[in-house]
């Protein structure tokens, strides 16, 4: 006898208990067959397949009987989705299943139905959106819009006009408020760059951009104005963008590099730009770090300018006509596919394209793939009597000759339009390629002979103008320092390459020595305790026989520019410093005012300056050691600034030399917009706007883009 009967009774209940659990699903499934077998009835046809018919509207199904096969769910639907609108019980089953079938618990259900609305957050994010994709303040007065929000959650209020203006100016100043501050932590200067957008109304758009290093060495670009230009063709027409940029984001004395395209404002414009930025910032060589030219701009320039000779204009419209008429007839299509397969070809066939104007990279590829199809388009011209567009064998050769003149453009803008900003360094490469290619093209070339001289000369010429800063760049480059220039420029100039070379080298000298000079004066200032210290200080770029051009006996302009804006900026120096030595005769005797003169550089700071003796040859050693280091290997995965992180205690000075030369950008355009041959133009939405509207939208619109912030 079992001495604890109560477990028994136990047992037995958790058993009766289970079974009736895993009989319960099976119980259910019979309910609901016998329930479908209410409504419908099987008969066989004379074919010999078996049907089910609704009794009550005779609709028929097919039906498996016997087996796994036999299924009813499709009889079962006939009944609960009210298919059979003569059913009396349509919804019967229909009941009995969500009776039976599991659900989420109440409580969850009214939770989802009762989530409480954050108005603020939504309108937030709506303003949020408006920015980011460039839509109209007013869309939330469109009916369509208000309307599919109210059916999407009739509970939100639609803001007002006023309202979305508001948020949207609210986010621009919080957005500035975090970039004020993220840029205040960058180890370097800011180069800044310049783009002129105009308009329908013949007013000009300045965007400013400021491209720098940040605090964990990171390559960055902000938008950080949008200025209304009133007369985008004078002389100081960017003079007052770039200084209330410098005065509202404190950047006065901090500009590295300033890259503007002349060919949107005239040269005067730019050597303004220049005088007044070697005037606020002593690091930019004289203002030789100031590039006159947009890359971007010039290429699309020198392929627009080639695209309109005369020697190929004749040739260029011909294939062009002959796309067209291809593309857009149906029948010379098939007759020109047809003609196509007589002529196989190693590679697959490239597709026809019609190019846009307005790119000129679109014009390249469609005269590469006609040159490709030219057999085909030859006997088109028997075998299809509506194609009448006779292109000779001198205009297809004439063609080729082209391709490969755009070809080396195409190539050099293709740095442009990578996903990642590359640094300063890159370009050096990039453009004495680019020399190269056009010199040995217009030495080998018949055809096209004065297409190519003229890009050549015109390449030359913004080359003259910016070569110093690339190769300055690219010394900082601890895989190549000066050992490349040297291979490259003895390349490009032969027995002229030493004075090529001398002037690098002087150049660099002379930045070094200016940064370390402005470095030593700070740290100073900072260690003594000075609240207010007067520097007299002129750039201490020393004018270096520049080397005459390889194809001319004409100076650099760059050299002409430098010396002029010398004389004229230094001048009023100059005679500060006469005038003061002129009343000190003796330097050593000073016991009030002390001057020290290091070179070209004066500094008046009071009675407590007398410990503060260096030497500019104490200073010789940091970039004697980095030049006579080894050179870095070679890898894919090399990271310039990420090695001047690293080194950045070995080389204090050309550390921050490096973080602000390497973030100079060539381009003032968007990637999007590399190849474009057109001006920007503002739509007549935004030249409607008030210009803190304007200038709101479009800046929160890049910083929002960008996630670090």
């Amino acid at each position: 006898m079992d001495p604890n009967p109560s477990s028994e009774l136990v047992d037995n209940k958790v058993n009766l208990e289970i079974e009736s659990s895993d009989t319960q699903p099976i119980k259910r499934r019979r309910r609901r067959k016998s329930m479908v077998w209410d409504h419908f009835t099987t008969e066989t046809t004379t074919s010999g397949t078996t049907k089910a018919f609704c009794k009550h509207c005779n609709k028929s199904y097919a039906y498996m009987s016997g087996g796994k096969a036999s299924g009813t769910s499709h009889l079962k639907r006939h009944i609960e989705l009210g298919i059979c609108d003569k059913c009396p019980n349509t919804n019967l089953i229909t009941q009995r299943k969500d009776e039976t079938a599991s659900c989420p618990p109440p409580k969850k259900r009214r939770a989802a139905n009762n989530v409480a609305m954050d108005q603020d957050g939504c309108n937030h994010e709506m303003a949020k959106m408006i920015i980011m994709h460039g839509y109209p303040l007013h869309m939330v007065e469109h009916s369509g819009f208000t309307s599919f929000v109210k059916t999407l959650r009739p509970q939100f209020g639609m803001p007002r006009f006023d309202t979305v203006h508001g948020d949207c100016v609210g986010m621009f100043l919080s957005e500035k408020q975090k970039l004020s501050e993220f840029i205040g932590e960058i180890p370097g200067g800011v180069s800044l760059s310049v783009d002129l957008w105009l308009s329908k109304e013949s007013v000009g758009y300045a965007f400013v951009s400021g491209h720098f290093v940040d605090k964990d060495w990171s390559l960055s670009s902000r938008l950080l104005n949008v200025a209304v230009v009133a007369c985008p063709d004078s002389d100081v027409a960017l003079n007052q963008p770039v200084a209330a940029c410098l005065s509202e984001w404190k950047l006065e004395g901090k500009v590295s590099s300033l890259t503007v395209s002349q060919s949107q404002v005239n040269k005067t414009c730019v050597d303004n730009l220049r005088g007044f930025l070697s005037f606020k910032n002593q690091h930019v060589l004289n203002g030789q770090l100031l590039m006159g030219e947009c890359y971007a701009r010039l290429i699309s320039s020198m392929a627009k300018e080639a695209l309109a000779a005369e020697e190929v204009q004749g040739p260029v419209k011909k294939v062009r006509d002959s796309v067209k008429y291809v593309l857009t007839n149906d029948a010379c299509g098939e007759k020109f596919e047809e003609v196509k397969r007589l002529f196989p070809a190693s590679a697959p066939y490239k597709d026809l394209v019609i190019d846009n104007i307005g790119r000129w990279d679109t014009s390249y590829k469609m005269l590469l793939v006609a040159y490709e199809h030219r057999q085909v388009f030859t006997c088109l011209e028997t075998c299809y009597p509506g194609y009448k567009i006779s292109i000779s064998d001198e205009e297809w050769r004439k063609i080729e000759s082209f391709c490969l003149c755009l070809k080396v453009l195409f190539e050099a803008c293709e740095v442009l339009i990578m996903p990642k900003r590359l640094t300063a360094n890159t370009f050096y490469d990039v453009m004495t390629k680019l020399q190269l290619e056009l010199s040995r093209i217009a030495m080998g070339e018949e055809e096209l002979g004065n297409v190519v001289s003229s890009l050549r000369e015109r390449f030359d010429l913004y080359w003259r103008g910016c070569f110093l800063v690339v190769a300055v760049a690219v010394v900082l480059d601890p895989r190549f320092k000066m050992q490349h220039v040297k291979e490259t420029f003895t390349e490009s100039y032969g027995e002229d390459a030493e004075q090529w070379i001398k002037t690098v080298t002087d150049a660099f000298h002379d930045l070094y020595q200016n940064y370390s000079e402005h470095n030593l004066l700070d740290s100073y200032v900072v260690d003594h305790g000075f609240a207010e210290t007067e520097v007299v200080q002129e750039p201490h770029f020393q004018q270096q026989d520049m080397p005459q051009d390889a194809n001319t006996d004409e100076i650099s302009p760059q050299s002409e520019q430098t010396t002029e804006s010398h004389q004229q900026e230094t001048q009023p120096k100059v005679e500060r410093q006469q005038n003061v030595s002129e009343e000190y005769q003796d330097h050593t005797s000073f016991t009030d005012d002390v001057l020290l003169e290091e070179g070209s550089t004066l500094v008046t700071v009071g009675d407590s300056f007398s410990d503060f003796d260096i030497e500019i040859s104490e200073m010789k050693p940091e970039l004697d050691q980095y030049l006579d280091d080894c050179l870095v290997l070679k890898s894919e995965d090399f990271d310039v600034l990420s090695w001047w992180r690293l080194n950045s205690n070995n080389y204090p000075t050309l550390s921050k030399m490096a973080a602000d030369l390497l973030s100079i950008p060539f381009s003032t355009v968007s990637p999007e917009s590399v190849f474009d041959t057109e001006v920007k133009q503002m739509d007549s939405y935004r030249t409607s706007l008030p210009r803190g509207t304007l200038e709101a939208l479009l800046c929160t619109k890049d910083w929002l883009k960008n996630q670090t912030l």
